[in-house]
């Protein structure tokens, strides 16, 4: 019994492991500052307190924000603005980030219903928590909808294939929510029609189908379709069947090398599709719906229904974004779908198979988990300091502005934190060409979009707080464009302990300063001081722009 329980405690500290660094990285290089869509949820709350009566309010919650309506990040926004008194971005990453949990502890329940070994359980977090997820793990409202959205699916998936009546019922609300959260909440209905048909629950289908009705009409009142994706001309059957597997398979960009990397994710994903698909055949043909002695348990029909939902959104996702590029398929954004249909796997497999009294096998699974999440965590890492900078340069040049622009309103609608750059805007304001030229080489490259510095000095700390930055002068203003820090290969690491490369690269896109001519300087922040050096260059910036940006929020 002693030997149970103390096995237990130790399965008990890996699964807690991935969980507590996840959310120590959330803690320490999370910032208060919006990014790009998380303005809109200052322009919802002054729509809420601005409209007059309980329907006209409700009515906020539910405004289109681009494709989709997000009543779910608008709540809990509305939430911290009433608690905290002003919009706190980093509160609403905690939501957000929040919601995996619920995600574990929905495998975590299957698992214990199975009743399979807790042992066999820690892989998973350690293939759920990990910094491939940056993106939505560092950004509000990204957080709250990409990850909200997943939770609630599955919840709806997990709800739907129980049999007990109150899960039924449960499931509509949950629907109701997912619906309202992002707009892939609505592409799940068809995969719950076809859970319940393969439990001959035809009255459930009958009430599932009313409610799916009218819900994805509520969604699609009024609604106005965004402006169409860029051509899908040139693009092939090939192509977008390559970026289908790619999809399915970025849990394996692990690979700096580009090319192998693409390859490496294309192979992953024919992996994960053809597993998928032979799970998915056969736990559809042994449900009560093709064999009447056969019934399907709670965890098989939620392994199937994760399945077709992961992959009919690869699909879906493939054809809607590849006319944007290839590359973007791979973006942290969409990494979490990868990452469940590979958990799903791995828990049909685990399901099926008596590994009970196999020991060995689960500390090598458990090894290799560990090792995935180390090596994801270690490639990743530099996307996540490197946002932080890019969030830093935001607020700098908030900051810089002589007029800042703000929202028609006298409510306190955000607060910018303090970045450690207060007292030095005096100084990046001086003409950079007076400051102390710069002797080291700075490659420019120049492309259609914009130009890329490119510097192999070496001051580079890992010190969160200190900042390298580049400055670009014109006679109008000032503006403060982050760098991108680049980290060894992992094989470097491992021979010299060092994680940072000398040097860094700074992309200036043309689209992100008003037309002139910009002089070229570099800040280096540390903990000592702040110095401002000339690069002895300057940056041309004539292009055509919209007189305002088109939203629908």
């Amino acid at each position: 019994m002693k030997s149970s329980l103390s096995k237990n405690t130790l399965w008990g500290l890996l699964i807690f492991l991935p969980v507590a660094l996840y959310f120590y990285f959330l803690s320490e290089y999370s910032l208060n500052i919006p990014k790009w869509d998380d303005h809109a949820l200052k322009a919802f709350i002054v729509d809420f307190q601005s409209a007059n009566g309980f329907l006209p309010k409700l009515q906020t919650f539910f405004k289109q924000h681009n494709e989709h309506r997000i009543a779910f990040d608008r709540f809990f926004t509305l939430v911290v603005f009433w608690i905290h008194g002003n919009i706190d971005y980093r509160w609403l990453m905690w939501i957000g980030n929040f919601t995996i949990l619920g995600v574990l502890s929905i495998f975590f329940k299957l698992f214990q219903k199975q009743k399979i070994s807790i042992a066999y359980f820690v892989p998973i977090p350690f293939l759920l928590f990990q910094m491939q997820l940056w993106e939505n793990t560092f950004w509000g409202m990204a957080s709250m909808q990409n990850f909200g959205i997943i939770f609630l699916i599955l919840l709806l998936i997990y709800l739907i294939s129980s049999e007990k009546k109150s899960h039924f019922y449960a499931a509509l609300f949950v629907a109701f929510l997912a619906t309202y959260t992002s707009g892939n909440g609505i592409t799940v209905f068809p995969v719950c029609v076809v859970l319940l048909a393969l439990q001959r629950r035809f009255k459930d289908i009958f009430i599932f189908g009313i409610v799916s009705i009218l819900l994805i009409f509520s969604y699609f009142y009024q609604y106005k379709f965004p402006e169409n994706n860029p051509s899908m001309a040139g693009i092939g059957f090939k192509k977008i069947m390559l970026g289908f597997f790619s999809f399915l398979g970025s849990v394996f960009d692990l690979i700096p090398n580009a090319n192998q990397n693409r390859k490496t994710t294309i192979l992953g994903g024919i992996f994960l599709f053809i597993t998928g698909t032979i799970m998915a055949l056969y736990f559809t043909f042994n449900s009560r719906l093709f064999k009447k002695q056969r019934t399907l348990n709670q965890a098989e029909l939620f392994i199937l229904g994760n399945i077709l939902f992961l992959i009919g959104t690869a699909l879906v996702v493939t054809v809607t974004r590849i006319s944007y590029g290839e590359a973007g398929l791979l973006t942290s954004r969409y990494k979490i779908y990868s990452i469940l249909l590979l958990i799903t796997i791995y828990l049909a497999f685990i399901s099926k198979l008596n590994l009970t009294n196999d020991k060995w096998l689960v500390i090598a699974l458990i090894f290799m988990s560990i090792c995935f999440n180390f090596v994801a965590n270690y490639t990743h890492f530099k996307d996540v300091v490197n946002f932080r900078n890019q969030l830093i340069s935001f607020g700098v040049n908030w900051q810089l502005e002589e007029e800042k622009p703000r929202l028609n309103s006298a409510i306190k609608l955000y607060e910018l934190p303090r970045l450690g750059f207060e007292d030095n805007l005096v100084d990046i304001k001086k003409p950079i060409q007076n400051a102390p030229v710069w002797q080291e080489t700075t490659t420019k490259i120049f492309n259609a979009e914009g130009v890329l510095l490119q510097n192999n000095i070496s001051i580079i700390s890992l010190n969160k707080e200190d900042n390298i930055s580049i400055v670009a002068q014109s006679s109008k203003r000032s503006y403060v464009m982050p760098v991108q820090l680049i980290s060894y290969p992992l094989k470097s690491f491992v021979r010299t302990g060092k994680y940072w490369q000398n040097g860094f690269m700074s992309i200036l896109n043309y689209n992100e300063f008003e037309n002139g001519t910009y002089q070229l300087g570099l800040i280096i922040k540390k903990s000592q001081g702040f110095s401002k050096y000339y690069l002895k260059d300057s940056l041309v910036v004539n292009v055509a722009k919209p007189k305002s940006v088109k939203t629908n929020w």
